[in-house]
């Protein structure tokens, strides 16, 4: 069961990111008063080799996860999670890293349910 199933306010979209050096890039950061369901991370490099770091900040514990780790990423070459179910709360983020000066793209789709406060 999907979080757009409960009753509550919620909308499905997607984000981008973009990298072309070593920085860290903050992809998705789930907002205030929601809940965010990620079902979908996409990462693509157009040029040069990169290995990539896919990771999920947890803003409550301060803790990075490191989702996938040292995947190399060749010209053209992309990873796809289609298939995930991963919960994530407010101040969370979803980074993606590459370790070389490429072009890497991003796409993460989510579904972002309202948490009413009180």
């Amino acid at each position: 069961m999907t979080l757009s199933r409960q009753g509550k306010p919620s909308r499905k979209r997607s984000v981008y990111g973009h990298s072309t050096n070593t920085s860290t890039v903050d992809v998705y950061t789930c907002p205030a008063n929601c809940s965010t369901e990620v079902s979908y991370i996409h990462v693509h490099n157009s040029t040069g080799n990169t290995n990539i770091t896919i990771e999920w900040y947890v803003a409550a514990d301060s803790y990075t996860h490191h989702f996938l780790e040292g995947k190399n990423l060749g010209a053209g070459e992309f990873v796809t999670f289609s298939d995930i179910e991963l919960i994530i709360s407010p101040g969370d983020k979803i980074r993606i890293t590459p370790s070389a000066t490429a072009h890497v793209d991003s796409i993460v789709t989510v579904t972002e349910t309202l948490v009413p406060v009180g």
